[in-house]
Formats: structure tokens, C-alpha cells, sequence
């Protein structure tokens, strides 16, 4: 679906980003940092999907001097068919950390619905991220804040495709075993019969 829609994307590394479209969801990093990684790999583009503030999205491209950028048109579902294709075709995922309370909470369900496609992920350290992912085995994790960090990691696996193909078998095979509803389920009701009584 993604390149049906999305032609120029087929064939390509892609670095793809899902979320907030404003600096404090922390765009602004990812931005950064892929420039650097664009300046020495031009067989990559960044796709973008925010939840419709697509023009300041464009301005910070402008800015940021970025050569390939695709913006992915919204949808209104996380489970949307077109958003769950884009995020199946990125080659690598990235996770920028916010300090906004409530941003932070929605990035971890993020990361979940990352190591689900299988792909690759570059996720900026906080305790939410390693409690969850390991690095150098289910995901790339950079310094918090540091973009040139961001860029190193995005551009290590953009070089080295069979450690992130690996890396993000590692994260699928992570979230089947440990955050699956069928992992989950019988926890949520050891803790629910434990209350209740």
C-alpha cells in the first residue's frame, strides 16, 4: 500500500519517523540528525508521518537543508493499513525521547508498535526505552540529546543492513514472548485476583 502511494520510496533506505510533528515530541532531533546521515548515504530518505501538522514539518525540512524527505499523509488509527505499511517498510525506525509527560507515555506504546514491524530501531536512551530495548540486540540506543549520537547509530545500520535486519528480528521476536496480549493476560490476572481478594 505504502508504494502504491508512495512510489519514490520503493527501492530506497528508508529512516521513517511516526509522531508528533512539533519540537517537543522531539522532531527536531530526528531531523538533525538524519541531515548528517543524508550527507553520506544519498540511497536514503526520511518519511514522516505526524498527526497533521504537515507545514511546519515542511518549514523544519526547509530548514535543516534535507535533500529527501516524504511526508506520509496522517491517519486517523495507529493500526490504519497505510500506517502500518509505512512503518513495515522502513528500513530503520526512529525514537526520539520528549520530556513532555504525556508525549513520553504515548512514545513507549510507540516503541512496542516499532519492535512489532520487525525493523530496525534507533530509540534515544531514557529509562522507558532500557527498560524495554537492549542495545546492540533489539535496537540501537543513542545518548539522549546528543544528535550527532542519533546519526551515528541511523547511519551504522542505513550501512550494515544484515545487523539491523537482525536487531530487528531480535525486537519482534522481543515484544511476541514478553508484550504480547498472550505474554500479558495471565499477569494482568494474577494482579487483578490479588486485588480483588
Amino acid at each position: 500500500l505504502i508504494y502504491e502511494r508512495y512510489p519514490q520510496l520503493e527501492g530506497k533506505v528508508v529512516v521513517g519517523y511516526s509522531g508528533g510533528g512539533h519540537i517537543y515530541h522531539g522532531i527536531h532531533k530526528v531531523l538533525a540528525a538524519y541531515r548528517l546521515v543524508e550527507k553520506k548515504n544519498k540511497d536514503v530518505v526520511l518519511a514522516i508521518q505526524t498527526w497533521g501538522q504537515n507545514q511546519l514539518v515542511r518549514e523544519m525540512i526547509r530548514r535543516f537543508n534535507i535533500e529527501k524527505a516524504v511526508l506520509i499523509e496522517p491517519t486517523k488509527l495507529f493500526n490504519d493499513p497505510l500506517r502500518l505499511s509505512f512503518l513495515r517498510a522502513a528500513s530503520v525506525l526512529v525514537l526520539p525521547v520528549s520530556k513532555a509527560p504525556g508525549v513520553y507515555l504515548a512514545e513507549r506504546t510507540t516503541m512496542y508498535q516499532f519492535m512489532a514491524t520487525g525493523n530496525a530501531i534507533v530509540a534515544e536512551y531514557s529509562p522507558g526505552v532500557a527498560g524495554v530495548l537492549k542495545d546492540g540486540h533489539t535496537a540501537a540506543i543513542a545518548k539522549y540529546g546528543d544528535v550527532r549520537s542519533l546519526a551515528e547509530k541511523i547511519g551504522f545500520l542505513v550501512a550494515r543492513g544484515d545487523v539491523a535486519d537482525e536487531m530487528g528480528r531480535d525486537a519482534r521476536k522481543e515484544v511476541e514472548e514478553k508484550y504480547s496480549w498472550d505474554a500479558l493476560a495471565p499477569k494482568a490476572r494474577e494482579i487483578i485476583n490479588r486485588v480483588a481478594r
